[in-house]
């Protein structure tokens, strides 16, 4: 083919494209509100969706949160849509109506009251109200003449967040009966005990967006029929997308093998943690006691483990250019060296460590200000801590914990290590910007 030709083609591409936008745009909202009916017909709303075991830590006081569960799933409403065919990119605004959480709370501290004004057991139940999701992805051609989403950004907000806490209360003649309380704040990282699923919940509703906007994808788009079954078309529309993506993973890659390098050489790997103090309730027949948990400093490590899972995103602009990529911390892991775990007539000590899969979200911009060039870090989200791998030994007598230090443990990557973690890549991504060959960058070299 001529250069002629290729121009030819190319412009043909560009005038396809702008025209048929639009009118694709239309589809995939027609399709949002199609799948949404479809999964209710189904009755996959009212299907719950269960969440991990976890704790709240803080200074003095602990609090277990058990047989937690989204009690039915959200039903997605299309309200804004923004498509580019050019750059492969979609951006949104869904909303999930209301969310509702419940669970149980298991609290047994000394200093229980600066948290709740609860104690013992009871019943938990958290209430997000008119919860929206502003969603960006990158798109890529799939092997199904479908497009398929990559690199999902994902920021989630609300009105308000209602937690009603209940529990049994004796009455003086004789029986219990349900006393209830209400706290009420306007972001879940206000409350302590919302704060603490905060992570996990997020992660279950972003798997379950995603999940929805590929059914949409596949029934909305069929990548032939937009190009005319023009093979022409389609070869140009590969070649333009990957010249679009080798540029955007070559800055990527660049960064990344700076931030596993100073990692490695500044001995940043591994994150140290505070120290871990639970208390909790051991049946032994009908009969409960109070058991004490602590451990020694923890660890987080394996942090040079990080990198891209695909292809990386671009959103250009006039006078810059983003980035999305997702990314992963392919051996994280998180242990504490000794543990000790005592109750009545039993105690066991031992190491504790558990692996799991880290996952993120990063946006950078690069561009031009002032005619000088700038790399800035404009987002690095951890989204995912889940698949908990745990190895403990030494439990011995009180070997039926198992499951309550996992829940420990998952309390413990939320209050301590998810924060650590983040802090120390954007220290070291900003570090690695400072290598960037920026020129080469922004030419496109």
């Amino acid at each position: 083919m001529t250069e002629e030709e290729n121009i030819d083609i190319e412009q043909e591409l560009d005038n396809l494209l702008t025209k048929i936008q639009p009118n694709l745009q239309d589809v995939i909202k027609r399709s949002f509100t199609n799948v949404a009916l479809q999964q209710c017909r189904n009755g996959e709303y009212h299907k719950p969706d269960a969440l991990d075991d976890t704790a709240y830590f803080a200074k003095n006081t602990q609090v277990n949160l058990t047989r937690l569960e989204l009690m039915k799933s959200p039903s997605f409403h299309m309200q804004q849509l923004s498509l580019d065919l050019k750059s492969m990119g979609l951006r949104f605004r869904c909303s999930l109506g209301e969310v509702n959480v419940k669970g149980l709370y298991g609290a047994f501290n000394e200093n229980l009251y600066n948290l709740l004004p609860v104690m013992s057991e009871g019943h938990l139940m958290i209430t997000l109200s008119n919860m929206t999701a502003d969603v960006s992805v990158g798109l890529i051609l799939d092997d199904d003449d479908a497009f398929s989403c990559i690199n999902p950004c994902t920021d989630f907000s609300h009105d308000e967040v209602l937690v009603k806490l209940s529990w049994p209360s004796p009455q003086r003649n004789g029986g219990y009966d349900f006393t209830t309380t209400e706290q009420l704040a306007k972001h879940m990282d206000d409350l302590p005990l919302t704060a603490a699923l905060s992570l996990q919940l997020h992660s279950l509703l972003r798997r379950k967006l995603i999940s929805h906007l590929e059914m949409v994808l596949r029934q909305a788009t069929s990548i032939s029929e937009m190009l005319c079954c023009n093979p022409s078309l389609l070869e140009a529309y590969n070649l333009q997308i990957s010249n679009l993506t080798q540029r955007a993973n070559r800055v990527m890659d660049m960064t990344l093998i700076n931030v596993r390098r100073t990692l490695l050489q500044g001995r940043r790997e591994k994150l140290d943690l505070p120290p871990l103090h639970a208390t909790f309730m051991h049946k032994i027949g009908s009969i409960s006691f109070v058991g004490k948990f602590e451990t020694d400093m923890g660890w987080v490590k394996n942090l040079a483990t990080i990198n891209r899972v695909n292809d990386v995103s671009v959103q250009p602009d006039r006078d810059k250019t983003t980035f999305f990529v997702s990314l992963k911390i392919k051996d994280l892991q998180i242990g504490y060296e000794e543990y000790r775990m005592r109750t009545m007539g039993a105690s066991c000590s031992g190491r504790a460590t558990a692996a799991l899969g880290g996952a993120l979200q990063l946006a950078v911009s690069v561009g031009r200000a002032a005619q000088e060039p700038y790399a800035q870090l404009d987002d690095l989200r951890l989204h995912t801590l889940d698949d908990l791998d745990m190895h403990v030994t030494g439990l011995g007598p009180l070997s039926g914990m198992a499951l309550q230090l996992a829940s420990w443990l998952r309390g413990a990557l939320a209050a301590h290590a998810a924060p650590a973690l983040s802090a120390q890549l954007q220290h070291e991504i900003h570090t690695a910007f400072a290598e960037l060959a920026l020129w080469d960058v922004l030419d496109g070299k």
